[in-house]
């Protein structure tokens, strides 16, 4: 824990040595103090420091104790032969490179009262660690920082499509229909979701895409649920055309235990998500281009607009008939499906492509949308801070569950302007 704060006091200057000497007497210049490294190797990279009268550029070690040098045993790696500064709070032992050439050492120094805020923030119950200082941070800072928070979840998100990417020979149509795919399982059947249309090639799917009934056999089929002949006339065809498509294409269907239906309401049955998803790929054919590059969100909203078949109207499962209801692919979950997928896909298609216009898009779309609400939501709301389009509240749900959750305080720029704040009073 002390040695993140030491860390953060060299990455942001927020020691109170002065003048800043080496334990030799040297005056320090600190012109840059580097690139953080997240991996092996040095803590900063690429520092720039003048020392004495000699300006070095290389790395910054960081430690609590000058001997922790020798604990990691860097004095046998070559990778810290390039440290131009060993920063210590306790300087107990020299510390020298794999060739016996001592390095600068500086022994830092900073306020008590800084230290006692930065643990206030790590160990407070709250879920909200600077729950009690943010009204003293500029609503301005925040706005920025949530901006910035935005564009890390979305370039998180990019890690997911590239692993689909990889799957699929770089076919980015092939991973969007897996995408699509998952989001109709809205978190609870996201993966038996994606293992249907792993299961179900796309180029497959499109062969029949102009009949509604071999594409619901194909999807009911590969999905587990026509496991048997049923005395429904409708049901008895798809499942006499799923055995023909499975035999001509070598198909084989995904487990039907996988498929969770307890606790969930009956419109969000994977059974009648499945029979929506059946209506949007027969309305797009395979051209998904239709919501990439069209540019009225409220056109996309549109063509989004799907119900299901007249089997479904009538049923939520196979067999239990119901009364009669449309079953539309409602506001929200267009919402959802476009938030968690199609802005993702967008951006990474333009941040993978360089096309700047697609990653703007995305941003804009976002703009553009109604805010989630949930209980997370709810608590920031508490706090005075208001989604106010859905870009504010991912931004939101990304910073309390990658930052606050995790007391990543010193990682948070609310966290910092806290430290800052307490720093200069």
């Amino acid at each position: 824990m002390l040695e993140e704060f030491l860390h953060y006091l060299w990455q942001y200057k927020m020691y109170n040595n002065i003048p800043l000497k080496t334990q030799c007497g040297l005056n320090i210049e600190v012109i840059n103090t580097g690139e953080p490294n997240a991996n092996a190797g040095p803590d900063f990279f690429n520092a720039k420091i003048k020392i004495g009268e000699t300006l070095w550029a290389g790395n910054v070690e960081v430690h609590t104790y000058a001997s922790d040098w020798t604990e990691h045993n860097h004095q046998k790696d070559k990778a810290y032969d390039n440290v131009i500064l060993h920063v210590v709070e306790y300087d107990d032992v020299k510390i020298a490179r794999t060739n016996g050439q001592d390095i600068p050492v500086l022994k830092i120094s900073y306020p008590p009262s800084l230290f006692s805020e930065y643990l206030q923030l790590k160990n407070s119950q709250h879920w909200l660690g600077c729950a009690d200082k943010l009204k003293e941070v500029n609503s301005f800072e925040i706005s920025l920082w949530l901006q910035r928070i935005l564009v890390e979840r979305l370039e998180h998100k990019i890690i997911d499509i590239q692993r689909i990417l990889k799957k699929t020979t770089q076919n980015w149509d092939e991973t969007f229909y897996r995408l699509l795919f998952r989001s109709f399982g809205f978190g609870v059947n996201g993966d038996p979701f994606e293992l249907l249309a792993q299961s179900l090639p796309l180029n497959i799917l499109l062969k029949y895409s102009d009949c509604r009934q071999l594409v619901e056999a194909l999807l009911f089929g590969q999905a587990g649920f026509l496991v048997e002949a049923k005395e429904d006339g409708y049901i008895n065809n798809l499942v006499r055309d799923y055995e023909f498509l499975k035999n001509k294409h070598n198909l084989h269907p995904i487990e039907n235990h996988l498929w969770k239906f307890l606790r969930l309401r009956p419109s969000n049955f994977p059974t009648i998500r499945l029979a929506q998803l059946s209506s949007l790929l027969i309305k797009l054919k395979g051209v998904f281009g239709l919501l990439i590059n069209e540019p009225d969100i409220k056109v996309v909203e549109e063509i989004m607009e799907v119900g299901v078949s007249e089997y479904w109207q009538h049923h939520y499962t196979i067999q239990k008939k119901s009364a009669k209801r449309n079953k539309n692919l409602g506001a929200n979950s267009k919402n959802l499906i476009i938030i968690n997928t199609i802005v993702p896909y967008l951006f990474a298609y333009g941040k993978m492509g360089g096309d700047d216009g697609y990653v703007q898009k995305a941003l804009d779309w976002l703009s553009m949308i109604k805010p989630e609400k949930n209980a997370l939501l709810e608590k920031w709301e508490e706090q005075e801070i208001l989604a106010n389009n859905a870009g504010d509240s991912q931004a939101l749900i990304y910073l309390s569950n990658n930052y606050c959750k995790l007391k990543k305080c010193l990682r948070c720029r609310i966290g910092h302007k806290v430290l800052a704040i307490k720093n200069n009073e």
